[in-house]
This record gives C-alpha cells, structure tokens and sequence, in this order.
C-alpha cells in the first residue's frame, strides 16, 4: 500500500508539471488560439429533427445544460469535479442527429448491439432510472466542424510549439514514463479530440486534470462560437456540443416540438434564453 501511494503521489506530481507547463503557455498564446478558431471555416447546422435523451428527471429542463458541470464534465466541456482547472467549468448542450444516435451515446453503444443476448433497447428497460427523449428544431449558426480536420490548422501550427522542460522529462524518464508528446499537425490534434471515452476520460477520473479535448471546448466557447460538430462513436450520425452562452449574440435558436408540460422551463434556447 505504500509503494502504491507513492506511485500515485509520484504520478499525480508529473502529471501536475505536465498540465501546469502547458496551461502557461496556453495562457500566453490565448488570444491567438481563440483568433485562430474564429477565422477557421464555420458551418451552419440544421437541428430540425435532431434528439436529446436525459434522466426522467430533468423531463422538465430539457435543454438546461447545467448536467453537464456534474463530474468531470463532458468531452468539451470541463465539470466541477476537476480540481486542477478551478474556476474553468463550463456548461454544455449534448445534442444528436437523430434518435438512435442521440440514444447510443447516451447508453454508451448502438441499440442494436447485442450483449448478453439483449439489445441496448431491451437493456434500457432494466436501467434503474427512466429517461426522456427530445425531438428538437432549431438552427445554429456558428459552428466548428470536426467530422475532418480542416478546421485545426491554424490552432494545431500555435500549439505544436509548445513544450516540456528539461527538468519534467527528466522526471518522466526517471519515473519510467515516456515523455508528454506534443501534437504537431492538425491530423494528431483531431484524433485526440475525437479519441475513445475511455482514453480522454483516464486523466480527469485518475488525476483531476482536463483532457485535450475538454481543453479544446473551452477554447471554442471562448471564441464564440456557438458549438462544435462531431462524429458520433455510438450511431451513424453527428453530435453537437453546444455552448448556451454563445447565443446571446447569434441568431440562432434550438427549441422542443412539442406541447410543453405545465411547469416546464428550458424549452428554448435562443438570445433570449440562454443560461
């Protein structure tokens, strides 16, 4: 038990250095990475169509974004639970193109997957907790497509100058690690961003610390850019993660069809609505 605690004070350490060197020199080229994301090509998006799945719970708020700052957060977006990025948690809308999409990532798998002899479909019946399912429309106007990397460039050729110091890799090298790689190209950027759950979620759960991707979000956010597009892991279709407090000055709009229950809020999100 001591061996293992003092690994992990050892590799809390060097994770620490790593994230700390970085974030200077993110700090430093701040308004240069944010710039880089504004002149990069943008899309608009037609949401008309598109789904959103959550707790029966939050049935009444289905298009608060507040879930999202339980945790760690998700893929970008950084959540409470991060206590090396304190005071950089931000709110994100996790929305899909469609039903069975909109329903593999919030399960984790295709609904049509089998395990156990059971598809997640039948699966979700014997979940302990309900869910909801959203039908959305709506159109978002300014947002940053990553189904390739054309959108990267720019932001890939600031960060590829980064580096670690000596004095870090040295620590590594003596720990037994290998050194912290730097992304250098857009094409190794875009993979990190769209890397498995369970390798972008490793270092928030083990040590408090956000993800490239996570990272990545509050960059975009921080442009203004109301959303990124991505390919889906669990469906066929796209995801969109939406940044609420972009809309404030867009003319973009995501609302639910539908008749709305009685004491329903968080059912638009446009200008006007956007916390």
């Amino acid at each position: 038990m001591q061996l293992w605690d003092s690994q992990g004070h050892t590799l809390q350490k060097l994770s620490d250095r790593v994230y700390f060197e970085l974030e200077r020199q993110r700090v430093d080229h701040y308004d240069a990475l944010c710039s880089s994301l504004r002149a990069a090509p943008s899309t608009t998006v037609d949401v008309t169509d598109w789904a959103r799945v959550t707790d029966w719970r939050w049935n009444l708020t289905p298009l608060s974004a507040a879930g999202s700052l339980n945790g760690i957060g998700g893929r970008f977006n950084i959540g409470n639970d991060l206590d090396r990025a304190r005071n950089q948690a931000f709110k994100c809308l996790y929305i899909a193109e469609n039903v069975d999409t909109a329903f593999g990532e919030y399960f984790g798998g295709s609904l049509s997957a089998i395990k156990g002899g059971l598809s997640l479909s039948e699966l979700a019946l014997r979940r302990a907790s309900s869910f909801t399912t959203f039908l959305l429309r709506g159109r978002i106007e300014q947002v940053m497509d990553l189904r390739t990397d054309e959108a990267l460039h720019a932001f890939a050729d600031i960060i590829k100058s980064f580096n670690i110091s000596a004095e870090t890799k040295e620590a590594a090298l003596r720990a037994g690690l290998p050194p912290r790689a730097i992304m250098g190209s857009a094409m190794e950027l875009w993979r990190q961003l769209l890397a498995p759950p369970s390798e972008w979620r490793l270092e928030p759960q083990a040590f408090g610390i956000p993800a490239a991707c996570q990272i990545f979000g509050r960059f975009v956010q921080d442009a203004g850019l109301e959303g990124i597009l991505f390919p889906s892991q669990h469906g066929d279709g796209s995801c969109l993660a939406v940044y609420p407090v972009n809309f404030r000055a867009s003319d973009g709009h995501i609302e639910v069809i539908g008749a709305v229950p009685e004491g329903a809020t968080h059912t638009m999100l446009d200008r006007d609505h956007f916390l």
